[in-house]
């Protein structure tokens, strides 16, 4: 489980996200200057020319908002991969801090307190990204909060 938990768990699921933005988002993201200035441009361009075209044909919960759900599943399942899926108090704020501010931002998208557009599919993706590594990993996750 500890090496399905790694690979898939954490690199694969960050990988597929990343590669939704990179292959199918629009390149004026911030990130692609950085993919310029680190010279991966021509690259990632050659790879965009295979994918633009099919754009328009993915779902926009696919495009917009599972790679952020793959992001925070795979930041969860690295930080209980880290601590060997031991939860206990000191941990608990590394762990669920990424979530929070996740799920916050986009909440305070609706209070217009945060700049963008408040959405549900978000913060639907957001709740399954924090939960589903708890619900997958359950049988090695220990549990102690208590202290003595």
């Amino acid at each position: 489980m500890k090496v399905k938990q790694l690979y898939i768990g954490h690199i694969f699921t960050l990988l597929c996200g990343s590669l939704m933005y990179i292959l199918f988002r629009t390149s004026n993201l911030k990130m692609f200057v950085w993919f310029e200035k680190l010279n991966f441009l021509n690259v990632i361009s050659k790879l965009r020319s295979f994918t633009t075209n099919s754009t328009a044909q993915i779902p926009n919960v696919i495009l917009y908002s599972l790679p952020d759900g793959l992001w925070l599943f795979s930041y969860i399942s690295l930080v209980l991969y880290v601590w060997k899926n031991k939860i206990n108090q000191e941990n608990l704020f590394w762990i669920f801090i990424i979530p929070i501010i996740s799920i916050s931002s986009e909440l305070g998208q609706i209070i217009k307190i945060i700049p963008g557009t408040f959405d549900f599919v978000d913060l639907i993706m957001y709740l399954l990204g924090t939960i589903l590594p708890f619900i997958i990993y359950r049988k090695s996750i220990t549990l102690n909060l208590i202290q003595p």
